[in-house]
């Protein structure tokens, strides 16, 4: 059985390609929204990361707002 301070000591770090996270643990905007609405629930500093929509360099079309 793992006492508490044992488990701050638990390294769920993982390396994506070249990006590192602190954890494993992603949320995706369409899910998600921006975050801001999740704040009274969850610390978002504890989050790996947050999967944004696609990014393009150039406008494509897609879904009308």
């Amino acid at each position: 059985m793992m006492n508490s301070e044992s488990e701050k000591n638990v390294d769920l770090s993982i390396k994506l390609g070249r990006v590192s996270l602190n954890n494993p643990v992603l949320v995706a905007a369409g899910t998600f929204g921006f975050g801001e609405e999740y704040t009274a629930l969850i610390n978002l500093n504890k989050l790996g990361g947050i999967i944004t929509k696609t990014v393009t360099l150039e406008p494509r079309k897609g879904n009308p707002p």
